[in-house]
């Protein structure tokens, strides 16, 4: 018996430090103007959120959309392309159930010729998503690209 508390005295400190997983943050930096390949990447985002709330992970999440990724927001560009409904709605759970930031770039908005009403209601927009980026991985970020 003395044995073994002794056994368990010495294995507790391991097992009390054993790491817990911190908070994860990543920035997944759209550019991509390849509808399909965002749409996959958009699920992939999901399925990470999925698996950090299995594991009770906590995490933090932002999606900056500039470049050719920039028509994914645009509802006008919906009407027309099924591929952009179905990652304007991916977009949407993203935001709504995951609470991942989704952030376009104003330079891009602006070269798109695209108007405030015309983009989704869940995206919030900040001047260069470059300088986000950066931002963000000086925070500690990881920097997943989709260009």
């Amino acid at each position: 018996m003395k044995k073994l508390l002794m056994g368990l005295g010495y294995l507790i400190p391991f097992t009390l430090m054993a790491e817990i997983p911190g908070e994860q943050k990543v920035v997944f930096d759209c550019a991509s103007d390849d509808m399909d390949y965002v749409s996959s990447r958009m699920w992939l985002i999901a399925e990470t959120a999925k698996e950090f709330e299995e594991k009770s992970i906590p995490f933090k999440m932002v999606l900056t959309i500039h470049s050719g990724c920039t028509e994914i927001i645009s509802k006008e560009a919906a009407k027309e392309d099924e591929t952009i409904q179905k990652i304007q709605k991916r977009v949407t759970e993203l935001s709504k159930k995951y609470h991942v930031s989704i952030e376009a770039c104003e330079l891009a908005i602006q070269s798109h010729h695209l108007k405030k009403e015309d983009i989704l209601p869940v995206v919030r927009t900040v001047r260069n998503s470059i300088t986000r980026v950066i931002m963000l991985q000086t925070e500690g970020y990881a920097v997943i690209t989709y260009h």
